[in-house]
């Protein structure tokens, strides 16, 4: 049996002045064991919570770095569940049933108190002034021959912000003639029944005609401001966040993502917020057309719109059948916490082919799988006649209108995601290990003599001379944020390594040698 004494704390954030009364549970793993011959894992943790609140405490295993935390548990047994109370020296073990090498875990410990997450302090964090920066940025042409150099900016927007937001970033690739443009996903895995996920998006190519301001600008936005916030919150449940490409060309970026292996075998697609054009409005009577036989088809939504007398002050809330709960969803928390929002839902037998006006965004390649999906949209060219002119532009827009389709928004993907009043620790098994058959030879010592941090990390290292090391600080959910080589070439060495700011939070510093790992807590603000 190996031990090691390690603690890395993540503190969860206060959401709101009520909850910074109230402040979220900490979890300290304080020691981890593991007997080989027996296929076990023994964590002692401390559970601390200035209410002294009981707890509900969730044991989580990743064999993919991190990535994931859905590993089969095998058995596990001692101080989880609900109800448990702070202290120290709580008790956690694990019988791996079907792990071939137990160093290649994290381990995670996960406690709530269940104190209710104030859904309102969300939502009010999305501000005018920060929608129209954002748009201001995004609302260039972008199309790939009549400006690829924009396309490729929003691109890069998308992926520069979700990594900064410390999401898992991939970029899945989508092909359109001999044209290539990924979808830039990004995911932010639940901390409890992280199978279960739930998809924010909206497509960021536009036409060749203009800057596309409403089509699609303002749905890329949305995505944005809704990540930018819930990504600091725990969640019960998934969310992915989603740029596609070539939505204008034929649905080819939702395509290639839900039928060409975008959704992974274990995910369950719970369901689907996409924006499409989501910021044009008017008070005016009769700037609101409806297509032919709509009445026929919706006609509690016409008389809904003609008692307003046809102005287009609304946001359209549309699923098919299958995606009732989830329009319902929707309508009730925008009612909740966005009332000034005024919506108008449709709900379209079978997967819309009656209606095909209804099919022209990325939802409908999800209702084809199954899977219930909402297209939330200001309704195209039925009411903005700019539409895929060079007219459409950011001072056709209404902030208000737009900014709050977008708390509506939040407001229902957090809903749907549950999230957390909780605190989590994490703890890599393979750092119990040295390359010297588990045993810790060298006497050389590391220490982090700057903590907190903001953009430069100064390492102490003493009695390490001749020794060659690599310094790699890792995020809690495995991503490396950088990896540095360090050669100390006398007894006592100072050390200072230039970082790209990460986000606020807690982090792990891991240098190793061929003789020695070490592992500090590092806490950037």
């Amino acid at each position: 049996m190996k031990c090691l004494y390690i603690a890395a704390i993540l503190m969860a954030l206060s959401l709101s002045a009520a909850s910074a009364q109230n402040a979220a549970p900490e979890v300290i793993i304080t020691n981890v064991s593991v007997d080989e011959p027996a296929q076990a894992v023994y964590v002692t943790y401390d559970l601390l919570d200035n209410e002294y609140d009981p707890c509900d405490v969730w044991f989580g295993i990743s064999l993919d770095g991190g990535q994931t935390f859905l590993a089969d548990n095998g058995t596990v047994f001692g101080d989880i569940g609900p109800g448990i109370l702070t202290g120290t020296d709580h008790q956690i073990s694990w019988f791996a049933q079907s792990v071939p090498d137990l160093y290649q875990a994290i381990i995670r410990v996960v406690a709530d108190d269940g104190y209710p997450v104030d859904i309102q302090a969300l939502v009010d964090q999305v501000n005018e002034a920060g929608v129209y920066d954002h748009l201001s940025e995004l609302a260039v042409k972008r199309h790939h021959t009549g400006n690829p150099s924009g396309l490729e900016q929003v691109r890069d927007t998308l992926s520069s912000l979700f990594e900064q937001y410390g999401l898992q970033v991939e970029q899945q690739p989508a092909f359109f003639q001999t044209y290539s443009y990924p979808n830039i996903l990004a995911r932010q895995g639940g901390w409890v029944y992280e199978d279960s996920t739930y998809i924010v998006d909206a497509h960021y190519d536009g036409v060749s005609a203009g800057p596309g301001a409403d089509d699609n600008a303002t749905g890329v936005v949305g995505t944005i401001e809704v990540a930018r916030i819930l990504s600091q919150v725990p969640c019960r449940k998934s969310l992915r966040y989603i740029g596609f490409a070539f939505e204008e060309q034929g649905l080819i970026g939702s395509n290639e993502y839900v039928n060409k292996g975008g959704i992974k075998p274990w995910e369950k697609i719970a369901g689907v917020l996409n924006m499409e054009m989501i910021g044009y409005f008017s008070n005016k009577i009769n700037s609101q057309t409806v297509p032919a036989g709509f009445d026929l088809l919706f006609p509690a939504a016409t008389a809904d719109i003609a008692a307003q007398l046809y102005r287009g002050n609304f946001l359209i809330v549309t699923g098919n059948t299958a995606s009732q709960p989830l329009i319902n969803t929707f309508v009730d928390v925008a009612d909740t916490y966005v009332p000034e929002l005024r919506t108008v839902s449709l709900s379209v037998p079978g997967n819309g082919q009656i209606a095909p006006d209804l099919r022209r965004s990325d939802h409908s390649r999800f209702w084809d799988a199954g899977y219930q999906a909402l297209m939330l949209t200001d309704g195209a060219e039925t009411r903005n006649k700019n539409y895929h002119t060079s007219k459409d532009v950011i001072d056709s827009l209404s902030l208000t209108f737009l900014t709050n389709n977008i708390r509506a928004v939040l407001a229902t993907a957090a809903t749907l995601a549950e999230p957390m009043h909780a605190g989590q620790d994490l703890f890599v098994l393979s750092d119990l290990v040295s390359t010297d058959d588990h045993a810790h030879t060298s006497g050389c010592r590391i220490s982090c003599s700057l903590n907190p941090i903001r953009d430069l990390l100064i390492l102490q290292i003493d009695d390490c001379a001749g020794e060659s090391m690599t310094a790699t600080l890792y995020a809690l959910d495995g991503r490396a944020i950088l990896s540095r080589k360090i050669e100390p070439r006398s007894a006592q060495e100072t050390v200072q390594i230039p970082i790209v700011k990460p986000a606020a939070g807690t982090y792990l510093l891991v240098v190793e040698s061929d003789h020695h790992s070490t592992t500090l807590t590092v806490a950037v603000e």
